[in-house]
């Protein structure tokens, strides 16, 4: 073979290497582990609870558990990086009284037109409480918080047992914690279970979901005390409220069964 044809071959095949590297390289990335987590943005802070401690154990956890990327954050900023720093869910768990300091005026709208357009949302406890002079907000959860007693045994009994939050966990959960009570909820939210202190007989809907446009949230109400952020079906039960609101459980669960 002459030298020439030799220089002509050898640059055919890196051409076609070349070629062929983009489409490769772009389909190894999409079956990559990491490409396939979710983004999250755990929004958190405020007053009366030890966030610092609980965001740990969400951070160090939940990933544990399934394919998820956590970033914590403690105001609004991230509403306006979404496009430098994607997410595809929030994980509510703050106890903010104000939005000043918080979130800006077009901070606000932006997080609702977020949601409204499609984001999910899984809000913990004092989350659905946080901001009562922005009535808006109220909208998102479809109830608000009354009152809550001291920290105590709690029984958290699912009602819905089918429903793909639930359907993977025990009939009840067991926290020491706060029970929440709440004014009635919106007609169009869905309970997936109910609260009560043991060795009483009144419970409270305590888990549920809500349509905010386009937009999935469940409002999980119990907690407070950092060691009922502990409790592996607690943990569990945030998880899954992430992937559903997300639109990604069912996906996760078929992965497992692979």
């Amino acid at each position: 073979m002459s030298c020439t044809l030799r220089i002509v071959n050898a640059i055919a095949a890196v051409a076609l290497v070349a070629m062929g590297t983009p489409a490769a390289t772009a389909e190894q990335a999409e079956k990559s582990p990491e490409s396939r987590k979710l983004k999250v943005v755990l929004w958190t802070g405020g007053a009366a609870h030890d966030y610092k401690a609980i965001t740990q154990i969400l951070c160090e956890d939940l990933p544990r558990l399934g394919p998820l990327e956590i970033r914590a954050v403690q105001d609004g900023k991230f509403l306006d990086e979404r496009d430098q720093r994607p997410f595809d869910a929030i994980l509510m768990n703050h106890c903010f009284g104000k939005c000043a300091g918080v979130l800006t005026p077009a901070q606000q709208e932006k997080l609702l037109s977020t949601i409204r357009e499609g984001m999910g949302v899984a809000a913990v406890h004092c989350s659905y409480w946080s901001f009562g002079e922005w009535k808006d907000f109220r909208e998102v959860f479809g109830a608000t918080f009354i009152r809550h007693g001291r920290n105590a045994k709690i029984i958290v009994r699912f009602v819905d047992r089918q429903h793909p939050i639930s359907r993977e966990l025990p009939e009840t959960i067991e926290l020491s914690c706060e029970l929440y009570q709440s004014t009635p909820l919106d007609k169009d939210c869905h309970v997936l279970a109910v609260a009560k202190h043991a060795g009483t007989e009144a419970e409270h809907p305590s888990v549920w979901t809500k349509s905010y446009g386009k937009g999935r949230v469940v409002t999980i109400l119990p907690a407070h005390p950092v060691d009922s952020f502990r409790v592996p079906d607690f943990q569990k039960l945030i998880f899954r409220g992430l992937l559903w609101s997300a639109g990604r459980l069912d996906a996760v669960e078929a992965e497992r069964v692979k």
